[in-house]
């Protein structure tokens, strides 16, 4: 509703102030804004309206390669194993007996049932099938003519009580069985699929939950491990943001009506924020980018910031109203005074998050730029909506106004927390000094680990069933170590396999370390068979041709890919397979680090190279190496746009210095909450440094610019300081009890992933928060830093030279940058 007489002499008015001298930009701005403000709501609706009909396009993808370190060498062994021969989309399915062992007909019938309907499934990799019923495994028969026969270990059809038993014989002499598909006390199954790593992994899940429901009774347990399960997990959990962030929305506004006691100033900035996200998904979905685990948090977070921007320029409306009493005008001079304030703040937050574009994770650079956008288009619609809207709505009232600037318990907190710190600043920053040591002291117990399965709660039913078969069979993590031959044939060389067996069994030597297959145990398996069954013969032959026509062997009896799971066709590219029982940093580093010097000890001369090591060991690794790394850069690269951006609008190097100082006090305490309590470093715990950071320098800059504006009206820069907690500092405690408030609901999502990134990155806005109200004010207490007198200074001398009416004294004052306070609510 507008009130329409008012409204046009304001506009009138403001007309004839257009032509004042000394108008900063923002103010030009800022009433261009107003006269055009029916134009700027609908242009802002309209655009809302056509991104928002993009959100049609945006789609839950969990991208399997987005998450990995791009350059990293393991990385790149494991994208060129599944490149020759598959093993990025790698499904483990155990079946353990409840009473007894697996060798019973119904049981083994069981398997057999599964493994047929994985080989119907049309994304799986036949070749690459393992189970005790799989068609490629094999046994080697030795006939009496010194001729052998591969035949499958399990005939189709079913199973007789006979039939079991040579099953079982054949199980306990063939050192590819056992302990690789059946486990060392024979109560457990396993069967190890590889799909086309291009189908998705919840369709994937979907299509294993069906093959193996059939199979579930009391006599069996049937777990599933394995990337597309894990993966498949965590876009269930994603899902799950559709639910929390209504609730965001809804904590976020409860917040602000604790900050502004009416109806209507609640709204407008939750309308504001959700305009933000609805303009960032939107274009995230005109160009067809998919959301991920990280991208799915991006909405509560802009969320948050967009609001926080809004509160504190509507803070700034009441307050100017209550001077004014005309809404135009208020307007206008809150545009004048937080305006740039708010493009300084959010400039800098929007450059923090897209430095995450330098990130080696490509999920991570997605989610950076994501952020970046929402913020810039929060920006946007803040200095175009809001103003606009605000002239449009009624003039507060009487009463709006009293609720508004009523008293209450956070006034009364900020107050003591003001005269407390202007009182005893040396108190304050030795307080603040004593937290940083204690927090740094626990930053070197902080350990690295990457493990996905971790990011799931210990209770969740795919942490039970990898817990349930790694006890029992040889592991679910993957281990992949590529072979490339300089030649073809360069594989049928006696000694590159005997290499291969070495590398093998120094695998095995960690009881850790399980199923592990290469062409070098196929080949001993037929020269022992060769050997009438010889257990002295289970060995690599002597020479060439002999490989040679065993492998060519082999082919015949089971077809060209009898073998491709293992070696390629020309004999030039073989990969290792193998399975742990844990993934976890310390154990990963260290094997490969190990195997990696053997691999340059034993294959030294010979013909290829050895690359290790994909699977999820290495990939895993090279995650653990790289967010070590890539967060000192981040940290750095952060550190530094908000250092120059600061130095260059605060025209003060010390400035800088002062934003700075509780955002890195913020982060040395969450790293210090991080080792005290043992919480990992991981990807996501990587990136909410970026997060803190960016969002926390929002604080400094509001409080250090008011404190400049409240100096052109005073010398005293205690009080100064004590208004600026008043008011701008209200609304840091409001913006951050939202973005807290709104990040804690992810504690209660019963994500560990979510649990952990939602505690910690409330802890650290709330430390950024507190750090800025009190450090930064001590500081400038004490030090008196000449950057806060600088515009005073300016402003004082410009009015010294006016002349003319309180109109040109105002436009003065903004363009100083600030107008002089001529009240104190």
């Amino acid at each position: 509703m507008i009130e329409q007489g008012d409204d046009q002499r304001s506009s009138a008015k403001l007309g004839r102030e257009s032509g004042v001298k000394h108008m900063t930009w923002m103010e030009r701005y800022a009433r261009a804004i107003v006269r055009h403000r029916v134009g700027v709501f609908a242009v802002t609706i309209l655009i809302t309206v056509l991104l928002g009909a993009q959100l049609r396009n945006l789609r839950l993808e969990i991208r399997h390669r987005a998450n990995l370190l791009e350059q990293h060498p393991y990385v790149q062994v494991q994208n060129r194993i599944t490149d020759l021969f598959g093993g990025e989309a790698v499904v483990i399915i155990g079946v353990i007996a409840n009473n007894g062992d697996i060798f019973n007909p119904q049981i083994l019938g069981k398997v057999q049932r599964i493994t047929e309907r994985l080989r119907k499934n049309p994304n799986v990799i036949e070749a690459s099938l393992l189970s005790l019923t799989a068609p490629n495994v094999r046994t080697v028969v030795s006939n009496a003519d010194g001729s052998i026969e591969m035949r499958p270990l399990v005939a189709a059809g079913p199973m007789d009580r006979e039939s079991v038993d040579r099953i079982r014989t054949a199980v306990r002499q063939d050192r590819l069985f056992r302990g690789n598909l059946v486990s060392a006390d024979e109560t457990a199954a396993i069967i190890v699929a590889d799909f086309d790593d291009r189908i998705r992994d919840t369709e994937l899940d979907l299509a294993i939950r069906e093959i193996i429901a059939p199979e579930r009774d009391n006599t069996v347990t049937i777990a599933t491990a394995g990337a597309p399960i894990v993966r498949a997990e965590l876009a269930r959990y994603t899902r799950t943001m559709a639910i929390l962030f209504p609730l965001a929305v809804v904590v976020i506004g409860l917040v602000h009506y604790e900050a502004f006691r009416t109806v209507q100033a609640m709204l407008l900035p939750l309308v504001t924020a959700l305009l933000s996200v609805v303009w960032a998904l939107g274009i995230m979905g005109w160009l067809e980018q998919p959301m991920d685990t990280w991208s799915a948090i991006t909405p509560v977070l802009i969320l948050a910031i967009a609001a926080g921007h809004a509160v504190q320029i509507l803070k700034r409306y009441y307050e100017e109203y209550s001077y004014t009493r005309d809404s135009l005008k208020a307007v206008i001079r809150s545009m004048v005074t937080v305006g740039p304030v708010m493009l300084t703040a959010g400039l800098i937050a929007a450059g923090g998050f897209a430095s995450l574009a330098t990130f080696g994770i490509a999920s991570m650079r997605a989610f950076g730029l994501l952020l970046a956008l929402g913020i810039c288009s929060a920006l946007i619609v803040e200095l175009t909506f809001i103003p606009a809207c605000r002239c449009l709505l009624p003039a507060p009232r009487s009463r709006e106004m009293e609720r508004e600037g009523s008293q209450r318990w956070i006034d009364r907190v900020l107050a003591l927390l003001g005269r407390t710190v202007i009182a005893h600043p040396k108190a304050a920053l030795i307080v603040a000094a004593s937290i940083v040591v204690f927090s740094a002291a626990g930053i070197p117990r902080i350990q690295v680990d990457n493990s996905f399965r971790l990011w799931f709660s210990p209770k969740t039913q795919l942490r039970v069933d990898d817990a349930l078969l790694n006890q029992k069979l040889p592991g679910t993590a993957t281990l992949r170590v590529l072979i490339d031959g300089a030649e073809d044939n360069a594989l049928t060389q006696p000694s590159v396999l005997e290499a291969i067996s070495d590398l093998e069994s120094e695998m095995t030597r960690d009881h850790r370390v399980g199923g592990v297959i290469s062409i070098a145990d196929h080949v001993k398996r037929l020269h022992q068979a060769m050997n009438g069954g010889d257990p002295a013969a289970y060995a690599i032959p002597s020479d060439r041709q002999t490989i040679g026509e065993y492998l060519f062997l082999y082919s015949m009896s089971n077809g060209p890919d009898g073998l491709s799971a293992f070696v390629d066709p020309a004999n030039r590219h073989a990969v290792i397979r193998a399975l742990s029982k844990t993934d976890r940093a310390a154990f990963s580093r260290k094997l490969l680090h190990h195997l990696q010097d053997f691999v340059g000890r034993r294959f030294q001369g010979l013909p290829v190279t050895v690359g290790i090591a994909g699977g999820t060991l290495g990939v895993q690794t090279a995650m653990n190496d790289g967010v070590v790394r890539e967060k000192a850069i981040n940290i750095l690269q952060v550190s530094a746009i908000i250092f120059l951006l600061c130095a260059l609008v605060l025209r003060s190097m010390v400035g800088a210095v002062f934003v700075l100082t509780p955002l890195l006090m913020a982060i040395t305490f969450n790293l210090g909450i991080m080792g005290w309590s043992g919480t990992w470093l991981d990807m996501s715990t990587a990136g909410i440094t970026t997060m803190g950071i960016s969002i926390g320098a929002d604080f400094a800059i509001y409080l250090l610019f008011r404190i400049r504006e409240e100096l052109t009206a005073s010398d005293s820069l205690p009080d100064a300081i004590q208004v600026a907690i008043r008011t701008s500092g209200q609304a840091i405690a409001y913006v951050s009890s939202a973005v807290v408030l709104g990040y804690l609901l992810l504690v209660g999502s019963g994500f560990s992933l979510w649990m952990r990134l939602g505690a910690l990155t409330a802890t650290m806005v709330a430390m950024s928060a507190f750090a800025t109200l009190t450090v930064v004010s001590a500081a400038a207490v004490l030090l008196r830093p000449r950057f806060l007198y600088a515009p005073a200074a300016r402003s004082r001398s410009l009015q010294h030279e006016a002349s003319g009416g309180p109109e040109d004294r105002a436009a003065l004052g903004a363009a100083s940058g600030a107008y002089t306070r001529f009240t104190r609510r």
